[in-house]
């Protein structure tokens, strides 16, 4: 995608996401000191790239559950107390390049709740985002059927018994599909963890058993509703990630209801407002009992949209420049609602 249609398309998506707000309201209900505070990072490098219209919908979703609300443009929330903060998780709000956007984050949020604060998303959900090493630590406290997964320290190297090659790599802050590597053999891993730069950057990896799968299912929750889902079917014969940026095709319409209690139960173990589970059944046979990939409380849905009848993939259609009915629009209705009920849903727990 071209630098001129990249930019059209954000500038389709802010102009989608400032209709969502209701004008009128946020004149109405904006309160400096009662109003729910919206961290905007600032007028900043990359902020029209990475987070303005997903900033602009947390506005308008709050607008939707009858809220007051303050904008406050800034990195440092943590000067508020006894209020409710919401923000979106980006590199944006990390001024330390010496610490993971994960890690920083989660020390300003609980910095902030110290004082009082009620945030979205808490210090213990922030954990979640970005970090797979807390993750899948939980998986195993919580008893959550998960691939056999090794925590790797690539400085002391120990040798490892319970996984056979060829295994994924993951890297502990990866984040969709970047991050993620096939590894084929003992000679491969220790051609990377013979390389200076590769353990520095990374002195704990994920080394994970592969599936045998062609297809895994996205399904995103909130309390105990599941409110998207979707599979992303690898369409070749050879394994490679299966976000859509890699060709993958999407069905919206099928899903396992004989696992539904079983997906949303696993969540509900999890105490999250909301997450986006990627789950995979070994041989892609839904008779087997389902495995949870990852969870992450912050993620970017796939819109549904039927393509049945068009000669362009789903990845192709998010590339499109269209307005009328274009992906960036869809993206938009859809951020929208899920957000609406994720926060109605923070509004109304105790989660922290």
């Amino acid at each position: 995608m071209n630098f001129i249609i990249r930019n059209l398309k954000r500038i389709i998506r802010f102009w989608f996401s400032i209709t969502k707000v209701n004008w009128i309201k946020f004149i109405k209900n904006y309160s400096s000191r009662e109003g729910i505070v919206v961290v905007i990072p600032g007028i900043i490098k990359n902020y029209f790239i990475n987070s303005l219209e997903l900033d602009i919908l947390n506005i308008a979703a709050l607008l939707k559950n009858n809220q007051k609300v303050k904008i406050f443009f800034g990195k440092d929330f943590t000067k508020f107390s006894g209020r409710k903060i919401c923000y979106n998780p980006s590199q944006l709000l990390n001024p330390d390049s010496e610490k993971s956007n994960a890690e920083y984050i989660a020390e300003a949020v609980t910095a902030a709740e110290e004082k009082g604060n009620h945030v979205f998303l808490s210090s213990y959900e922030i954990q979640f985002w970005e970090n797979k090493e807390f993750m899948h630590r939980k998986f195993e406290e919580l008893n959550i059927r998960t691939p056999k997964t090794v925590i790797y320290d690539t400085v002391l190297q120990p040798e490892i018994n319970e996984l056979k090659f060829p295994l994924l790599i993951k890297e502990l802050h990866s984040h969709a599909s970047l991050g993620v590597h096939k590894c084929e053999s003992a000679t491969h891993l220790q051609s990377l963890l013979s390389d200076e730069n590769f353990r520095k950057k990374n002195p704990k990896i994920i080394l994970q058993e592969l599936l045998n799968i062609r297809k895994d299912l996205r399904v995103i929750l909130s309390g105990d509703e599941i409110l998207l889902h979707y599979w992303r079917i690898n369409l070749g014969s050879e394994w490679k990630p299966t976000s859509t940026s890699h060709g993958s095709g999407v069905d919206f319409i099928s899903f396992p209801e004989q696992w539904r209690e079983y997906i949303i139960t696993a969540f509900k173990k999890l105490n999250l407002t909301t997450g986006a589970f990627d789950v995979a059944w070994q041989n892609d046979d839904l008779n087997n009992e389902p495995y949870i990939l990852e969870v992450s409380p912050f993620y970017m849905p796939n819109p549904p949209k039927d393509l049945s009848n068009k000669k362009y993939s789903y990845g192709q259609f998010k590339k499109k420049l269209l307005f009328k009915d274009s992906w960036d629009k869809l993206y938009i209705e859809c951020i929208f609602t899920i957000r609406t009920k994720v926060l109605h849903n923070w509004l109304n727990s105790n989660i922290k």
